[in-house]
């Protein structure tokens, strides 16, 4: 369906959620119940049991309650549906009606600069926007309206399969721990795995091809380095 682009999700096995299906919800089966509409959706996710209920607010264990019929979905989980999953609700509840599913693909904003993965390129005070489709299941359960995407500048990160002209899509505002990251240094937008130190009195870039030493930032050096977002996925043409 996307021939030529090869999609790499970082914590996700990427080789079970390529094979699976990315189109959605199968809108030739209707179930009749709201736990078989509840499965429906979380099946047309591309997500697990156990994040698709998490990406809702809730156990894995309250999930499965709602998914065997055991337990009606209150009101706040129907509302996370609805924001997270954009479904009809009255769909949801009778089974009449659009489900209201997300699309098949969405788009995410793209900047039009390159985030150096090798030495750094300077960011321009007016960066121009356009947009690019990605199957919306390779970004769930976080919503294309709050993430960022920019092109790839260099072969820094190649052992990390993030290659000279790919598309990283970043989460802005978003650090959890060590991981790579799309980062700014002075003037510079770069890609990098990013090392925090103890309390993060010390700050360590790390590429991801031998060719490139670390760089370490502390003290006042820090003012000069911002974590601009984490990466989520990488696009890359084959």
């Amino acid at each position: 369906m996307f021939p030529g682009i090869v999609y790499n999700l970082y914590g996700i096995d990427i080789l079970y959620l390529i094979g699976r299906k990315l189109m959605g919800i199968d809108t030739a089966h209707k179930p009749e119940t709201e736990a078989g509409r509840y499965n429906l959706i979380q099946q047309g996710s591309g997500l697990c049991k156990k994040d698709f209920a998490e990406s809702l607010g809730i156990s894995k264990a309250m999930g499965y309650q709602i998914s065997t019929g055991l337990l009606k979905p209150s009101r706040e989980v129907m509302e996370a549906l609805r924001q997270s999953y954009n479904i009809n609700l009255h769909w949801f509840l009778t089974g009449i009606g659009s489900s209201g599913y997300d699309p098949e693909t969405v788009e995410i904003e793209l900047l039009d600069q390159e985030a150096a993965a090798g030495q750094g390129r300077d960011v321009e005070d007016y960066i121009p926007h356009s947009s690019f489709l990605i199957p919306h299941s390779l970004i769930r359960p976080y919503r294309p309206d709050s993430l960022m995407a920019v092109y790839v500048a260099g072969d820094s990160m190649i052992d990390e399969h993030i290659n000279d002209g790919d598309i990283a899509i970043f989460h802005p505002g978003l650090q959890e721990g060590n991981g790579i990251y799309v980062v700014s240094v002075g003037n510079a937008l770069m890609v990098k795995r990013v090392d925090f130190g103890k309390g993060s009195q010390e700050i360590t870039l790390i590429s991801a091809n031998k060719d490139y030493k670390p760089r370490r930032f502390s003290g006042t050096d820090l003012d000069d380095l911002k974590i601009a977002g984490r990466v989520l996925a990488c696009v890359h043409r084959v």
